[in-house]
This record gives structure tokens, sequence and C-alpha cells, in this order.
């Protein structure tokens, strides 16, 4: 039987979805509110630079589905394979290997013996038993000492998340904060520096039309599903089964709109659940491309510039290394990201002198020599894990998976981190779970006077 499924969201996830759902012969109808589909993942050439709008991009994965599924997306172009090459500007005569930790021998000898110090200082009271702090600001401190705070991890935080790291939780910390083991840490102080995230070591990323191709290749079989300019207003359940979406009716609803924005369109949240909903916070990224002589092509991914003397920017993504189309012969092209919270920064030829100056003053471009300009702010980026964000989302997902039919999913639609192959992953397992449900059809008879009878 065929199901009728609206996918709110055209970003990776509600991409996925619709292409899977399609696969099974099931009748999907996708509303992006935007003028383009790709949400975070979006790209756009300028003056035959290539430029994705909400940050530096990568294919990486350890889900062997996903690997597969972009080896047969991309079987006619293959991929470019990178090593990743990452760097933390220290300061103007200091650019250290990443993570901070396993390069403290690259850093001035009197930083070198203050993180050191620090380092084995926490590893001791640790120990001995010191608690394991439930704000970042304390954990910083408890787990890599004072003087890694003071030198990289405090002032890179404060910048990426502006917000007070006393104020944010602990419980994202795994998997995304390096754990460089005291052995490890010790041995690069000696200045031999050691090996650490090897995770992303090597990456792929798309030969030509940036990492929107990616999306706009899983979109393909579904463009006629697609609804552009599209935002949804109301989605409510049916009496005796069901979902009316804008008026239409639908089986089911699969929703990657933003857990914050739900309470203004879905009917029937608890009012608990909609004001957790509304408290939950995040921040926003402003993209900033620059074209430049080939000179300043460095060999590097990127480079984290943590210090308020570096200018706004917290990452330089070296985009034009990731493929050697996404910048004209002779020029290549850097990228810099600039959170933040509410008003965007400028995006207008004043502000993005702004950001260049930051970098020149940095020594990572010349202002007079660059080429183009571009800039693009995407207003939900990240999620701010403030000190009740889990109970906040806990208790917002558990009235929306109550309801029957609705079926939440992505980065913001439910408030999960995570990377676009982990929004591909969780896609494929949202497909798995739903194919004996769907199986069954649902509430709109199509041949009884369904909307296609």
């Amino acid at each position: 039987m065929t199901a009728r499924v609206c996918i709110a969201g055209g970003g990776p996830t509600g991409l996925m979805m619709a292409r899977l759902l399609a696969e099974d012969g099931h009748d999907v109808s996708l509303y992006e509110a935007a003028s383009e589909i790709g949400g975070l993942c979006r790209s756009r050439v300028v003056d035959g630079y290539t430029f994705d709008l909400a940050g530096g991009h990568i294919m990486f994965t350890k889900d062997r589905r996903v690997a597969d599924f972009w080896t047969k997306l991309f079987h006619d172009e293959p991929c470019v394979v990178t090593e990743r090459q990452t760097r933390i500007l220290h300061d103007a005569d200091h650019l250290v290997s990443y993570p901070f930790e396993n390069a403290l021998g690259e850093l001035p000898l009197e930083h070198n013996l203050e993180c050191t110090e620090g380092v084995i200082r926490a590893h001791l009271a640790r120990q001995a038993g010191a608690p394991e702090p439930a704000d970042f600001e304390s954990w910083i401190r408890w787990k890599m000492g004072d003087g890694v705070a003071e030198h990289f991890m405090n002032p890179y935080n404060r910048k990426i998340w502006k917000s007070d790291l006393a104020s944010m939780g602990t419980a994202w910390i795994a998997g995304r904060v390096p754990d460089a083991p005291l052995e490890d840490v010790l041995q690069a102080s000696l200045g031999a520096t050691t090996e650490g995230y090897t995770h992303q070591s090597q990456f792929q990323y798309p030969l030509t039309g940036g990492f929107s191709s990616i999306h706009q290749r899983i979109a393909d079989p579904v463009s006629d599903r697609i609804q552009l300019n599209h935002r949804v207003e109301h989605m409510a359940q049916r009496p005796g089964g069901g979902w009316i979406v804008d008026g239409e009716e639908f089986d089911h609803v699969i929703s990657t709109i933003p857990l914050h924005v739900l309470p203004d369109v879905l009917e029937g949240m608890e009012p608990g659940a909609a004001d957790a909903a509304r408290k939950l916070q995040y921040r926003g990224v402003a993209a900033f491309l620059f074209g430049v002589e080939e000179e300043f092509a460095q060999p590097w991914s990127w480079v984290y510039l943590p210090h308020k003397e570096q200018g706004p920017t917290n990452r330089v993504t070296y985009l034009s290394n990731y493929s050697p189309r996404n910048a004209p012969t002779g020029k290549a092209s850097i990228m810099a990201e600039v959170t933040y919270a509410g008003t965007p920064p400028s995006l207008t030829d004043a502000g993005r002198r702004e950001v260049a100056s930051g970098l020149q003053n940095a020594g990572l471009l010349d202002v007079d020599r660059l080429t183009i300009t571009d800039a693009h702010a995407n207003p939900v980026s990240y999620i701010l894990y403030d000190r009740d964000f889990e109970s906040k989302r806990d208790t917002v997902l558990a009235c929306l998976d109550a309801m029957e039919g609705l079926h939440t999913l992505g980065r913001f639609g439910r408030y999960e981190y995570h990377n676009s192959d982990q929004c591909l992953a969780r896609a494929m397992d949202l497909h798995a779970q739903l194919l004996p449900v769907l199986a069954q059809g649902g509430g709109v008879d199509k041949g009884q006077g369904g909307d296609d009878a």
C-alpha cells in the first residue's frame, strides 16, 4: 500500500527521507521554506569561486551505509580525497598542530611549561578524587588545567559560543572535544608532537559544485516532489488518524523544523513542552569568502583562530584545497566563519573588510589584494548546550514522540548535533523503522475519494 508522507524541510535529512520513501513507492511531498534546497549545506559559485554558505563541510563518516551511498552517488565523478592538515594560530610566530595538547612543544617555552604543569596538576587532582564539574568552564580546568584553559580552550570556546562558558553544560563533550592521554601530552611537551584526534584524518569533497552537490544529487530523483518557498505554517492531527499540513491530508509527517519554532506550527503541543521548546538556544554562523592570489594558498585544510586580536573569525577553511575547481586557475580561496548570537555581523563591503583585516593581522591574507569577497549569514547553525539543555529537549521530545504519525528528525528537528553524514544515517535509520508501518498505508484512502483518486 502507498502512504502519503509530508516532509517539512529540505536539508540533508529531509532530502534523504524523500528519496528513500519515494524509492519505496510512497507519495511524498517535501516543503522547503527557502528558494533552494540544502539547508546548512548550500553552496554558490561567484566569479568562478565556489562558496559553501555555512562554513567548511567535509565528507567523512564511520557509517558504512553512508560511505557506500556516497560512492554510488558520485559514481560518475569520484570525490577529491584529502589528508587533513589543521593548525591553531597561537600567535604571529607559532602556528601549532591540532589538537592543542598534542603539540605543546610547538608553543613558546613559557606557555609550554604553563600548559604542561596545568595538565599534570589537573591529572593529579582527578586521581585524588576531584569530582567532574557540571559546567563547561570548570570542566576545562578540571580536565586540561589552567594553562590550556587560558591559552586555548577558554578564548576559543568563548569565540565560538558567544556565551559564558560557566552557563554551558558538559553532556555534549564526549566525542566532540579531543581527549589526549597524559603520556601523549608529556611527549608533546618535550618536543615530540603526538598524533591526536585521528577522527577525520582523511576526508572527501565533491570535485565540482561545492558541498551542495551532494544534496543536489540526492534530490534529483525526487525533484518533482519538492515545493520551494513553502514555509510550513500549520500542522495538526486529523480526527481518526493522519495529519493536515497547510490544508493537505497526509498519513505521516516527518518534521525537520527546528524545535524552537515548532510551537508556532504544531497544533496540540503540551504547554510545558512548547515552553521548553521556545527556550532551546542556538547560535548562527556567518561565512565570509575571500578570493586571494595563489601565493596565499597555504597547504592547510583549516586553521583555528582562538584570540581576540586575530579578529572575529574563529576558524578559516582553505576551501580551494578541498577541490581544484573551487577557485579559478592561479587563485585560491579562504573562508572565514564568525559565529553570533542574535544580530549577525555586517555582510556589507565594510563588514567583509573588517573580517579580512583580522585575517590580515593574523598574517593570512592581504586585504588590498583580494580578488573577490562574498558573505552569507545562517541564523540557526549551532546548538547551544546550556546547563538545562537536556531537560528542555527531553521534555519536548517526550511530547512529540507520543504523537502518532509525527516523526522529528535532523540537527534542529531533534536538537541533536549531527554532522551531515549523521543526518543521512539517521534518515536511513528512520526509514528502516517506518518500512513496516508505511507498508500498511494510512488514513488517506486514495482509492475512495482521496486527493489522487
